[in-house]
């Protein structure tokens, strides 16, 4: 009796352990499924952000001779040299004389670098800055156009006060009125 006993006991416990070996397939198969699917994910997403350059048939296709890619829009904007200004800080040319601008602004030059002297005709490049930025009002500032014609109006001055044209661009990086 105590045999049968032990016998009807035996295969209830060899299924327990059956049972507990399938649950924890399935749970490993499940991990194993979902990190297999956000690695696909994640590199799918590499893909079509870019993130991961010359990867799949498109890259070569999007070629031209010489290595430039085919679309104008996949180019990267390239920005020449820049050189960062010290702060300015200016009264506006506005009636009452009580407002008051803070600019910060990045000087982009043609070429590969920032031209030699540069630091030498520096306040005379500041000087020329300052009095083109006091004479402006609130009013010619204020709107994004006005800023606008602001940046051509340094470029401008930039380029007169180096004697050449070497000022691709001006930034402002910093543009506080009160």
């Amino acid at each position: 009796m105590a045999d049968e006993a032990e016998e009807a006991k035996a295969p209830e416990a060899s299924e327990g352990e059956a049972s507990g070996e399938k649950e924890k397939k399935r749970g490993f198969l499940f991990v194993a499924i979902v990190v297999l699917v956000l690695l696909a994910a994640t590199g799918g997403a590499a893909y079509w952000f870019g993130v991961i350059p010359g990867l799949g048939p498109s890259a070569q296709e999007s070629l031209e001779e010489g290595g430039e890619p085919a679309d104008p829009h996949a180019k990267k904007l390239s920005l020449g040299p820049t050189m960062a200004l010290d702060p300015f800080i200016v009264n506006l040319a506005d009636p009452d004389g009580k407002r008051y601008l803070k600019a910060n602004i990045e000087v982009e030059f043609y070429g590969e670098r920032v031209p030699e002297g540069m630091h030498e005709v520096m306040p005379q490049l500041r000087d020329s800055l300052l009095t083109l930025l006091t004479s402006k009002s609130f009013e010619d500032i204020r709107t994004p156009e006005g800023k606008q014609a602001l940046r051509e109006e340094i470029i401008a001055r930039l380029n007169q006060s180096l004697k050449t044209d070497s000022v691709k661009g001006v930034y402002f990086t910093e543009f506080i009125i009160q």
